[in-house]
């Protein structure tokens, strides 16, 4: 699309893209956003087109999944950290360094001759989720070179003097890397929904056990904070509730969803009194098949439903698990194709056409990442019913 493309036309080139590929919205489950203004804005952001598309085909609006991106989530969250104070003179100092061709080749020298661990500091950069935790802890590791430096430059960083200063930085290292180690889980092609969920919690729950720890000042989750000797800890317990409140409100959306996610990734485990009227019933007839629990056991979940859940017996079951598995928890496949998009059309390769340029793009991205989770099905004639899987095209 070029120009400036209006809302209205996103959507009707979606709608062309659906015609093309003989998709209709009755089968439509879920839509994944970045949680842009013109997705998801009222009353005429895209997802308000969708929506109202659907009332018009006599279809429930209430029924479509909406999902923002989770590790976007995360990484909003990850930016709810009020110490803003340690960004911006780590940010400030690395730039002077690696923005100076000359001030960088000397702190190289600087780091050579002083047999330092590393070789250089790392640039921050906005869009990549994992910079500031590498940042912060390289930033930490050369924190007596990096003031040697500054301070031969004539710019002294009186922060680098100040215990204080240097408690919010090992504490901003600490909390970081344990949100970076949350987003490189979140990352990869074909994870379900349910999974990516069950990482956010975790991280959720260590947070309020490293909040209640800080409380009792005791620092054990917290090795880089230890090293420093801080005397209290009480105002950091205050920026991991702010954490916590921040999961809370930014995944309230995709939690409200928490009952169809057990009856869809523990199927065995959830308790039919728990669920709606509609799949009770299937479910005690599942749970009551001993077979059936011993595959449940050692078969991936989008195979086990594909195997042994037809639509004969399990109707509703069945219905539930392709909503499920078909909903994208991240836009991690767009991120991937952009950055092949990217990666093909350089300023340099000015006689590059639309359609080369779309050829170049099928030719890089051939498989599908969830071809996995959408083969399509069909009822053999066997007599005991056996399901087929059918490659995609």
């Amino acid at each position: 699309m070029r120009g400036t493309p209006r809302r209205e036309d996103l959507f009707e080139r979606r709608v062309l893209s659906m015609k093309k590929l003989e998709l209709t919205f009755e089968k439509l489950s879920s839509l994944t956003t970045d949680g842009a203004p013109a997705v998801v804005g009222s009353p005429q952001g895209f997802l308000a087109f969708v929506k109202k598309e659907l009332s018009c085909l006599s279809l429930d609006p209430s029924d479509l999944i909406i999902c923002h991106c989770i590790p976007h989530q995360e990484s909003l969250c990850a930016q709810s950290l009020h110490l803003n104070n340690v960004m911006s003179t780590v940010v400030s100092c690395s730039n002077f360094v690696k923005s100076r061709r000359f001030n960088s080749c000397q702190f190289k020298e600087l780091l050579n001759d002083l047999d330092s661990e590393y070789s250089d500091l790392v640039y921050h950069c906005e869009v990549r989720w994992l910079s500031p935790g590498n940042i912060l802890m390289r930033f930490y590791r050369l924190q007596d070179e990096v003031k040697q430096f500054m301070e031969m430059k004539g710019k002294p960083v009186s922060e680098l003097n100040d215990s204080k200063w240097l408690c919010d930085l090992v504490f901003t290292v600490d909390i970081t890397k344990y949100l970076s180690e949350l987003n490189v889980k979140l990352q990869g092609p074909s994870q379900l929904l349910s999974s990516l969920l069950s990482n956010v919690k975790s991280s959720e729950a260590k947070l309020r056990l490293q909040k209640v720890q800080l409380k009792r000042n005791n620092m054990v989750h917290f090795p880089t904070l230890e090293g420093q000797k801080p005397s209290m800890t009480i105002e950091y317990v205050a920026e991991c509730a702010k954490r916590i409140e921040a999961f809370n409100e930014r995944f309230k959306d995709v939690k409200s969803k928490q009952m169809e996610l057990n009856i869809f990734a523990t199927l065995f485990n959830v308790d039919p009194a728990d669920v709606p009227d509609n799949p009770r019933h299937q479910i005690v007839e599942l749970q009551s098949d001993d077979e059936l629990n011993a595959r449940y056991n050692h078969l991936p979940l989008p195979e086990f439903y594909q195997c042994y859940i037809s639509s004969d017996e399990f109707p509703t079951l069945r219905r539930c698990a392709l909503k499920y598995a078909s909903v994208f928890g991240t836009t991690y496949c767009c991120e991937q194709f952009f950055s092949e998009r990217t990666f093909a059309r350089r300023r340099l390769r000015s006689r590059l056409t639309d359609t080369n340029l779309e050829k170049q793009l099928q030719v890089a991205t051939p498989s599908v990442p969830t071809a996995a989770l959408r083969v399509k099905m069909k009822r053999s004639s066997h007599p005991g019913g056996q399901v087929q899987r059918i490659q995609p095209q």
